[in-house]
Order: C-alpha cells, then sequence, then structure tokens
C-alpha cells in the first residue's frame, strides 16, 4: 500500500507513524429499549441528560435518548469497543431501568447526532405505538416478527437527527 509506505516513511525516527486511513471509518450504532423502574419527572431526565452527556463525551460517543409512557429507546453510536463497554458495564447495570433489549446493531458510514454527545427527544403514544411491536417489551412476542421494524426504528431516529439539524 502505498500510502501507508510513504507514512511509514516519514515518521521520525523512534516514533510510531501515524496512518490516516484514506477513507472514514464507519461508526457502530446500537439501539436498545426498556422499561423505567418509575416515573421520570423533568428533573429526573434532566440529570439523567447530565450523566449521560458526560460520560459520553469523554468516550466520544454521541446518540439519541427517547423517552415516553415510561419507556427509554436509545441510539447509541461510536467507537464499537467504547460503545459495547458503555452498554454492557454501565447501562445494562442501572438501576433506573430494566427489560433491556439491544434492537439494533450495525455500522454505519457517519454518525446521525455528531453535534450531540446525548440529544434527548420525548416521545408521544402515536410515534411508540408505531414501532411498538418492536421495542414494547410488554407485549408477547410474535412468531413472524416484523423483520422491517429495525429499519423503520433507524429512520425515525434518523427523522429525528434531520429535525434536530434544521434547529
Amino acid at each position: 500500500n502505498s500510502i501507508l509506505a510513504e507514512q511509514t516513511k516519514n515518521a521520525l525516527p523512534g516514533r510510531a507513524a501515524v496512518i490516516k486511513p484514506s477513507h472514514p471509518m464507519p461508526v457502530f450504532q446500537l439501539i436498545y429499549r426498556s422499561r423505567a423502574n418509575r416515573y421520570f419527572t423533568d428533573d429526573d431526565l434532566i440529570e439523567l441528560l447530565k450523566q449521560c452527556r458526560s460520560n459520553n463525551a469523554e468516550q466520544n460517543i454521541t446518540g439519541l435518548l427517547l423517552y415516553g409512557h415510561g419507556s427509554f429507546i436509545q441510539l447509541l453510536e461510536g467507537d464499537e469497543a467504547a460503545v459495547r463497554d458503555l452498554y454492557h458495564h454501565r447501562i445494562s447495570q442501572d438501576a433506573r431501568h430494566r427489560e433491556l433489549a439491544v434492537l439494533h446493531r450495525t455500522f454505519a458510514p457517519k454518525r446521525l447526532f455528531k453535534d450531540w454527545s446525548m440529544a434527548f427527544r420525548p416521545m408521544d403514544a402515536a410515534r411508540i405505538r408505531s414501532v411498538s411491536g418492536y421495542t414494547d417489551p410488554a407485549q408477547p412476542a410474535q412468531k413472524n416478527r416484523d423483520l422491517l421494524a429495525p429499519l423503520r426504528l433507524l429512520e425515525l431516529m434518523q427523522g429525528f437527527a434531520a429535525d434536530m439539524r434544521k434547529r
């Protein structure tokens, strides 16, 4: 690879070459849902967002948190190891919610929420119902699970990202 050879040749003696990819690295995205253990007031949500934003900024993780009718849906995006670590060691251990389920994992060419360590949107009942078969832990599992549900959920989040960029 001529780019790698050139960057290695230009490295200072005793220092590793800085290898810059010729194309942007994909970003890992994880979407999960959970049910709150109690009703979240506005003050509770503000405190949760402060914690999320602080923790996420340290790890270069961005995303969106949706809350409505006692349910959370969150998209996390960033380095795969950092996102998985955050989900498995912090989020899944948090006593403020239960019934966690990962809904979607993928690599994307770019971040949806690059400007927000944690964007927030309240979610209304109609939006929740539009993906409820996939996101509502109280609903019984369906034999023929809707295979398009993850795409609708991602589309919903992309719509929120587009709305927020307009502001």
